[in-house]
């Protein structure tokens, strides 16, 4: 009975009712089963063909070794049985299957109802080390391996989500070394335990692709950890193109859980948040609408992507920035420091330098919806600085609400300031109100630009382009005599070079880097009268050009056809052509209407000259001089009166005339007038001729003229009215009680309606007369020149008059003359408010006839009276320019006989006087001699 069997059976077909065997795992646990049962029933088993429940085995058992051949296993092994223990020395268990092939030791404890196994094994082109542990219904098992190229393997024994299968099998790639694997197989119902499972690799040179929109990452090596249903990539020197990640890690939560499953992305990086890193974040649909180009920036990055679909990807991520180069579409600044949190598609700017060149720079926080591209929050602005040579605008500490927006272009709003700042090819920036910058401008305070708004296009701090309007003005500009206080304008600044013009371009200003600044006007008026008018306390460098211009200086306009102007702080010089003159001057018969002048002006003097100097004015203060050559000064007594503002007025003048009135002019050589506050001085002189008057602080007159010619008086009438002779005037007093006496020598008076009307009536009264006593008269008359028809010729005289501006009366106290025919004696007034006359004239004739009879005694008194003359009276009245004329000649020539023999009676006596030389001859006045 110890004997056992020995079978040799070259085919066997066997049929069981029970389930079949569908895999290697039942049919190895099966042929373990059974092999402690044919070990003790046989000693030596060949079968060549066994068939059983659909399966063919070959069969080859003995003491030493075991041979097993079917569908499913390929069992080659020594045997060693010791006790209730099998040990199989393997050659080989080749899982079929599944392509497994195991080499090493397998321990079999019946009594403990164990397996055990110890060796390697090989998957496709996995090679490693495997342990098994293995009851009746549970195998425990631990494995490592060599390198090999892909987990796709693990597909056929576990299932998982698309998404972790992706990172499983897809998504990593490389040189995969297992470095332990573990977990249990539950051998009742064929499946592994997945709680159980727990392993590390290693996966060397390896491409790891976050997304499929994103080219793969190179990594050099990945260390892979699964633990309680985790599994995580943790990336060893990854790089995605040339931006290192190191850091970075993957972690699939729940990894076999189609509802709890999710895969963390971790994304680190220490690099700029540039293009690369935007390609990942747009493949996760995350817009950040900022690239940094230089700096560092300590990224991370935090990606949640869940199984489920309906289930919302989580993003939350911290990107440090320092000294940073950022660009915003084509704009670009540097931040110093700043973070940026990213919760889902809002993300946070905190505490973020904001730095634009040497204009801008400020703290920044904002909240940006990445879905809306629109951002809101405040910006501390430490320095906003605009400057080209000069400063422009110069912000410190304030605050303000910020409102942006990344759609396309990058907007940015000022509230505060309301100011809108547009980012596209250049910047854009819209001040709506310009008066909440006055405070922070030297430019807009230096230029009193109070208000208004401003369109800037900037490229960098030293080109950009402006158009606008600004109000608030208080240049002393005008136009139209309306202050210019607002203006459209336009222009641009390059390079220190800058150009403003007016949007009608009657302005227009100019300045090249280191040059005064030019500015042409045309159309426009200057107006320097009222210095404080202007903020200015000094003026600044500038060029002007104008053009149809007006320059106002004190209460003097000048008219500009065009003029060249330099401003410098403490003078201005200029060079112009003046039109439309309205000065009291003539040259050459002529208004002076045009000018070409050059001068100065300053806030003390002003001072203007002709090209040929022939003009001359200086203002200073509350003087003014003048010095004239060749001119005709035009006087208006109506019109000039009390107009003079200055307190000092100076004229000197060579060859020049006074034209008083368009119609009395005054000749001289040289003249002097000297007009003060509360005194007036006039010197005139021509040829011989001297003039002067004077008046003095308590309105006290003095005027001397000597030597006066016919010449200089018939100019004053612009008639021949005197010819020949010598003139002396002296008046003393005030203007309303003014004495004076004009003396008269040898002159002859031809034209003056008085004298023509007297002469013509002298001419008429002779045939009225006694026929004896007229014919020796008018034959001296005629050999005398006395008198005619064409004058009246004086050999000497004296007026003395009085005169009254404020009664407008001129007095004719005493008119004496002498000439030869005819002497005149008298007084009158002269109404000057209605130029009338009313005088009483003696006249005194027949005075050929009067020489002859008073040389004799007694009978000069019978014929001539006690004044030895003939004489009458006449009463001239009426306008002056043609007076009336009523006398008592008629009367007197009637009277003549009566009084002749009045006389006779009287003559002894008279006769008795002169024999006693009581009545000497050469007591007598003579006939000719004016009276006193």
């Amino acid at each position: 009975m110890n004997k056992k069997l020995i079978v040799n059976i070259e085919k066997i077909t066997y049929t069981s009712k029970k389930s079949q065997t569908i895999n290697s795992f039942e049919d190895i646990k099966k042929d373990i089963e059974l092999l402690p049962k044919a070990l003790k029933i046989f000693e030596r088993i060949n079968i060549e063909r066994f068939l059983i429940d659909g399966n063919e085995f070959t069969i080859q058992l003995n003491d030493e070794m075991v041979y097993l051949d079917n569908k499913f296993v390929n069992i080659s092994s020594k045997i060693d049985i010791v006790s209730n223990q099998v040990v199989l020395d393997l050659y080989s268990i080749y899982l079929k299957d599944i392509n497994l092939l195991l080499l090493g030791k397998v321990k079999i404890d019946y009594f403990n109802e164990k397996v055990n196994y110890f060796g390697k094994y090989k998957k496709d082109d996995i090679t490693g080390n495997l342990k098994i542990d293995a009851t009746k219904s549970l195998m425990n098992f631990y494995l490592d391996s060599e390198s090999f190229k892909s987990l796709k393997f693990i597909k056929d024994y576990i299932d998982l989500d698309k998404d972790a299968e992706a990172w499983m099998y897809d998504n990593v790639k490389g040189d995969i070394t297992l470095k332990e694997f573990y977990g249990s197989y539950d051998l009742k119902n064929n499946k592994v335990l997945m709680k159980t499972l727990n392993g590390k690799a290693s996966i060397s040179n390896a491409k790891i692709s976050f997304h499929k929109d994103v080219e793969a990452l190179d990594v050099k090596q990945v260390d892979i950890n699964y633990d309680n249903d985790e599994l995580s990539f943790n990336l060893i020197e990854p790089k995605y193109k040339k931006t290192a990640m190191d850091g970075s890690n993957v972690i699939i939560h729940n990894l076999t859980s189609l509802n709890k499953g999710e895969v963390e992305i971790n994304i680190k990086a220490k690099t700029t948040l540039n293009k690369d890193i935007h390609q990942i974040l747009k493949a996760f649909k995350l817009n950040i609408p900022i690239t940094q180009k230089s700096g560092i920036t300590n990224a991370n990055l935090k990606l949640i992507v869940p199984y489920l679909s309906s289930k919302k990807m989580i993003t939350k991520g911290e990107f440090e920035i320092k000294n940073a180069l950022i660009a915003i579409n084509d704009f670009e600044f540097t931040s110093k420091e700043g973070k940026i949190l990213v919760d889902n598609n809002i993300v946070n700017i905190k505490n973020t330098g904001f730095k634009y060149q040497k204009m801008i720079d400020a703290i920044v926080n904002l909240k940006l919806n990445t879905k809306t591209l629109q951002a809101n929050g405040n910006a501390k602005i430490k320095s906003l600085y605009i400057s080209s040579e000069d400063e422009i605008l110069n912000i410190k500490n304030i605050e303000t609400p910020l409102k942006l927006d990344f759609n396309n272009t990058v907007s940015v709003k000022l509230d505060k300031l309301k100011t809108n700042v547009l980012v596209k090819d250049l910047v854009y920036i819209n001040i709506d109100d310009l008066s909440l910058l006055y405070p922070y401008s030297k430019l807009l305070k230096d230029n009193s630009l109070k208000g208004g708004a401003l369109n800037l296009s900037i490229k960098d701090e030293n080109n950009l382009t402006f158009k606008g309007k600004v109000s608030g003005l208080n240049y002393p500009i005008s136009n139209d005599s309306k202050s210019i206080t607002s203006l459209s304008l336009n222009g641009f600044i390059k390079n220190g070079d800058f150009e403003i013009s007016s949007s009608d371009n009657l302005i227009k200003i100019e300045k090249s880097k280191n040059q005064t600044i030019k500015i042409k006007l045309k159309n426009i008026d200057i107006n320097l009268k009222d210095e404080g008018s202007s903020s200015l306390n000094e003026f600044p460098k500038i060029d002007i050009d104008l053009e149809n211009s007006n320059l106002i200086l004190k209460d003097d306009t000048y008219s500009l056809k065009n003029a060249k102007v330099k401003l410098n702080p403490k003078i201005i010089y200029f060079d112009a052509s003046v039109k439309n003159l309205d000065l009291p001057l003539k040259k050459d018969g002529k208004l002076v209407e045009e000018l070409e002048l050059k001068g100065s002006y300053t806030k003390e003097k002003t001072e203007i000259y002709t090209y040929n100097n022939d003009l001359n004015l200086i203002l200073k203060d509350d003087d003014i001089s003048v010095d004239l050559n060749g001119y005709d000064i035009l006087y208006n007594t109506d019109l000039n009166e009390g107009t003079n503002s200055y307190k000092n007025f100076n004229l000197t003048a060579k060859k020049s005339r006074i034209i008083m009135n368009d119609k009395y002019k005054f000749l001289s050589d040289a003249l002097e007038i000297r007009l003060r506050e509360k005194s007036k001085f006039l010197h005139l002189q021509y040829k011989q001729s001297d003039i002067t008057f004077k008046e003095n602080s308590e309105n006290g007159i003095d005027i001397f003229a000597s030597d006066v010619k016919s010449e200089f008086i018939n100019a004053i009438f612009d008639k021949k009215i005197l010819n020949d002779g010598n003139y002396m005037l002296l008046a003393k007093g005030d203007i309303n009680n003014l004495d004076g006496k004009v003396i008269i020598e040898n002159s002859k008076v031809e034209d003056l309606a008085i004298l023509n009307n007297l002469l013509l009536f002298i001419h008429t009264s002779p045939a009225l007369i006694n026929p004896l006593l007229a014919v020796p008269s008018v034959v001296g008359m005629a050999t005398n020149g006395g008198f005619n028809l064409s004058g009246y010729k004086i050999i000497n005289g004296n007026i003395e008059f009085n005169y009254s501006k404020e009664k407008e009366n001129l007095k004719i106290k005493k008119l004496v003359t002498v000439g030869n025919g005819i002497d005149f004696d008298g007084q009158g007034d002269i109404d000057l408010s209605k130029m009338t006359l009313q005088s009483k004239i003696k006249m005194i004739f027949l005075k050929d006839y009067s020489k002859i009879v008073g040389a004799i005694p007694i009978v000069n008194y019978v014929l001539l009276g006690d004044n030895n003359r003939v004489e009458t009276q006449v009463d001239v009245f009426g306008p002056l320019n043609n007076p009336k004329i009523s006398t008592n000649l008629t009367k007197d020539t009637f009277s003549v006989p009566v009084n002749i023999a009045k006389r006779l009676l009287q003559s002894p006596a008279k006769l008795l006087d002169f024999l006693n030389g009581q009545d000497n001859i050469d007591n007598q006045e003579p006939i000719n001699k004016p009276k006193e």
